[in-house]
Formats: C-alpha cells, structure tokens, sequence
C-alpha cells in the first residue's frame, strides 16, 4: 500500500482530481439502491492520500471538492428527471441540479479537506481530524440555505439492519462519523511514518468496535413481529400516478376517483383508516365541503382518512402543501401545513432580489412559480385523531432533517405521505425509503409511509419493512398500527447532542495526539 500511495503522490494535480472525481462516484454507489459498502474503504483510503499529496490549500481543498462533486453527482441525479416532466418548460434548466447543485453542495467537503490540511497533522492524528472536519461540515450542509443533509454515508448500512440500530444511540450523523472514521484508517497502511502496529491496532480496534455494534444491534432486534395498537386497521393507498399526468386539469377528477376505488377494494376486514399520499387530493379540500362529505362515505364510524392536499386562505391568498384529516361525519378532524418547503420546487428564494435584477423575465419557468406559504413556526407538528396515538406529521423530505423531528408534543407514530413520482425510476425513491427507516429506529417508532408511485411502507420502530409496495406498483397496503418501542431511544431524549459531542471528540483528539507528536506536523501553505 505504501507503493500505491506514492504512485497517487506521484500523479500531477489534475489527475489526482480525476482520482478523487471517480473516487467520490463510488461513494454513491455505496448508498442506496446499490450499497455496495464495500467500495467505501476504498474511496476514503485515496482520498486521505490524495489529500496528503497535497501540497497548497488549494490543492487541499479541490481534492474533497472534487470527490464530492462526484459522489452527488452520481448520488443525486435523480433531481434531475423531475425537470423532464414538464420538458418543454423546463429541461433546458436541467444543468443546475445535475451539475450546479452537487458543485454547490461539494464545497462543505472541500472545505473540510482544506481544514484537514491546514492543522499540517500526519498519521491517525490526521484522519482523526478529517473524520471531525468531514461530519462537522455534513451539518454545515444540512442547514445552510435550508439544508440538504441527503446521502450521508452512515445510510449505506442500511442493508444491515444491525448496524443501522446504532442510530437509536448516536443518530445518523453519529453513524456516519464511525463510518468515515472506519473507511479512512487503512490509508495508515500506506504511510512510512505510521509503524504498521499502530496502523493494525486502529483498523482492529474499529472493526471490533463495529463487531460489537452488530451484535447490540442483534440483541435489540426482536425475533418477532412487534406488537400493534389496537383497532388500527390501516390501509395504505398507492395511486401510482404517473408525474406528467398528475395535474392535468381534465384528469383531476379521474385521478381521485382511482384512489377512492382502490380505497374500496374489498380484502378481508374493512379498514378504520386510510392513509392517501401526498397532495393525493388535487382539491383544496379543507374548504369544498361537498367533497369532504363525499370522500366520508366510505368511512366506518370513528374512521378517517389521512390524505394530503393542498389548502389555501381565499382572504389572505395563501397556499400551503397540506395534510388533511378527514372524519367519517364529513369534517376535517386536523391539519398539518408543511413546514419545510422545498427550494425552487415549492417556493422560489430570494424572490424580490431575483425580481428587482429581472432575472425571472429571463427565466420564465421562475416567473410563473407560485409559492407555497411556510407556516408559523409555532404552528403544530403533531396530529390527533380519536381512535390513533398522536402522530408526527411529515411531508415528503422533511423526514430527511433528523433534528426536526421530535417536537415539543409527544408522539407515537410517524406519518410520512410523499410523491416521488417526480423522480421515475431511480435511485431516488430508495434512498428516501432508507432515509425513512432510519428515522423509525433514531425515535424508536414506526413510520407510516404513504407514496403516489411508491414506496409505501409500514415501517416498525426497528426499521424493519412489515409490508410495502414497490416502485411504479398500483395497489393497497393493508396492516395495523405497530406501537413504540417501550422507552424512548437515546437519540430520541438527547437527539444531536450525542453526534455533535462526538465529533467535537474526534477533532479534539486529532488536534492533543499531533500536539504529543510533532513529528507527525508538517508546515501547511
């Protein structure tokens, strides 16, 4: 190794960035729908040596720029085919979320190599800092400009069920932090001033360390079914209509109709609740009444249905991505207005200042783009409905936020409804499905998931799919309600307090170990 090192040494600047290009690609293919983990020992290791052939900050910085251009490239090109739906209006815009984008978010890992460097550490110092920098700089992404945190690397364990139930304890930033820290230590084997026992006792230490998380995960898991909330009966409806078709004005009422019939397919015991996706009602329900007592009807008493919609203030002519839920005596029972809004999907930034430079007159696909409204932000998070245990409401990537998802209100379930249709057949549907899962082990409840062309998913508070419909399926999802674990998860009563902690102990330990160690600093330009 310490030859493929110096051959990566070796390389001009430009080809390194090519390395690391490719390097990052890989990365995405260790993420859902193909996880192939074991690509990511791989990436991290020349990584770590293409950052330490570097010999400016620039050179430092572009090495992480230029392997997370790669990863989100190939990880979020899905975005991209939400743009060919209405082709004739948009594709021409498609550069900006295959290309810009990633280039955009690529920065926080560039900046996290570039610190990396900067401290001039060597040895496990090093990668103990870069692993800090790395998942210190994920946050970074995940709330500036109202956050992005998709595609972290901790998901790609999540064909490994035992190793995902860590995230009850440390999160998913915190299994990520472990991950990165795992994939970048085998780069001490290719460094002549790391003795290889120091290199064999850190990767062996950590493979320990991730034996032992397996085996507490196995532990956890229960070998049966968990038990579920009494009558619950549920009914998951997946419409599967296609994206181009969705909201074509004369089809509207055709599409409607299709969900209340497969809502009335006659298997076995009738339903209590029926959980519809998002924006399933393409009617501002909440004020057409006839509607609501029309859609009642096929309710039992004490029934609802959750559905999303939009709704709309006719005084104040504001609009919110909604939803609704619907009782059997035709009124509406809660509502649940979606709080964090999707950039340039369901609002426009910086509307005034794109206004004021005329940049919407250049883009017309800008101009004619209706805002939905963000609600207040003491506006509820949890639904209660007479019969169900309170739920945490979520619409479409809001379950991507972890920090968001415990409110002040306690709950017992998460309903997830979304439209992933926007993005065909690709990776992206997977990856919201991990993300998703994930979710039910850090609270240590189940998720409800309710998907127009899938996934849709009852989800136990282990993160084990009880039920689900695949992609581009038409169908109905029958079950019941899976009840909480018994006490609440760690993650759940401190939430990103354990990972933050965390990763404020890797960058402190990196920075002590280069203190006692000078030999291992060298001078950064």
């Amino acid at each position: 190794m310490i030859a493929l090192n110096r051959w990566i040494s070796g390389l001009s600047p430009v080809k390194r960035y090519l390395c690391a290009f490719l390097l990052g690609a890989m990365v995405a293919a260790a993420l859902p729908p193909v996880n192939l983990a074991f690509l990511l020992p791989l990436s991290f290791t020349v990584l770590v040596w293409i950052l330490s052939a570097a010999s400016t900050k620039k050179q430092a910085f572009l090495a992480g720029w230029w392997f997370a251009w790669g990863q989100f490239i190939a990880g979020l090109y899905w975005i991209g085919v939400a743009f060919t739906i209405d082709a004739d209006t948009h594709a021409f815009l498609m550069p900006l979320p295959v290309i810009v984008l990633p280039a955009f978010l690529a920065i926080f890992s560039g900046l996290a190599t570039l610190a990396t460097h900067m401290t001039g550490a060597r040895g496990l110092s090093r990668i103990l800092l870069f692993t800090g920098f790395w998942v210190a700089f994920e946050y970074v992404r995940g709330v500036i400009f109202t956050g992005f945190p998709w595609n972290l690397v901790g998901y790609s364990w999540s064909v490994v069920d035992v190793i995902l139930q860590s995230t009850a304890y440390v999160g998913i930033y915190g299994l990520t932090l472990l991950t990165v820290f795992l994939a970048s230590l085998p780069a001490l084997f290719g460094e002549t001033e790391t003795p290889r026992k120091t290199a064999m006792a850190a990767v062996g230490g950590m493979i320990a360390l991730f034996v032992i998380l397996a085996g507490a995960g196995y532990v956890r898991i229960p070998a049966g079914p968990v038990a579920s909330f009494d009558n619950t009966s549920l009914r998951i409806v997946q419409p599967n209509i296609q994206q181009t078709d969705k909201w074509k004005m004369d089809r509207l009422l055709e599409h409607l109709q299709k969900i209340v019939s497969l809502s009335l397919i006659e298997e076995g015991e009738k339903p209590r609740f029926y959980i519809w996706p998002e924006t399933a009602v393409p009617y501002y329900l909440t004020t057409a009444r006839p509607l609501q007592r029309e859609l009642a009807q096929i309710l039992s008493p004490g029934g609802a249905i959750f559905t999303g919609a939009p709704r709309r203030d006719p005084v104040q002519q504001k609009y919110w991505n909604s939803l609704n839920v619907l009782g059997a005596n035709g009124e509406i029972l809660d509502i649940y207005d979606k709080q964090h809004l999707v950039p340039y999907g369901e609002y426009m930034p910086l509307r005034p200042l794109m206004e004021a430079t005329g940049l919407t007159k250049l883009i017309p696909a800008l101009d004619n783009m209706s805002d939905f409204a963000t609600p207040d932000k003491r506006a509820k998070k949890v639904i209660s409905v007479p019969g169900m245990p309170p739920a945490r409401a979520l619409i479409c990537y809001e379950i991507a936020f972890p920090w968001e998802i415990a409110p002040d209100r306690p709950f017992s379930w998460i309903l997830n409804v979304t439209n992933d249709g926007w993005f065909g057949n690709t990776s992206g549907p997977y990856q919201h499905l991990a993300i998703a899962r994930t979710r039910a082990i850090e609270q240590g409840v189940a998720v409800i998931r309710a998907a127009n062309t899938g996934i849709s998913a009852i989800i136990d508070p282990y993160g084990r799919i009880e039920e689900k419909l695949s992609l581009n399926q038409t169908g109905v999802l029958d079950g019941s309600l899976p009840m909480p674990i018994t006490e609440r998860t760690v993650y759940a009563r401190f939430g990103e307090m354990i990972p933050l902690i965390l990763t404020g102990l890797f960058l402190l330990s990196g920075l002590l170990l280069s203190r006692r160690n000078p030999k291992n600093i060298r001078k950064s330009s």
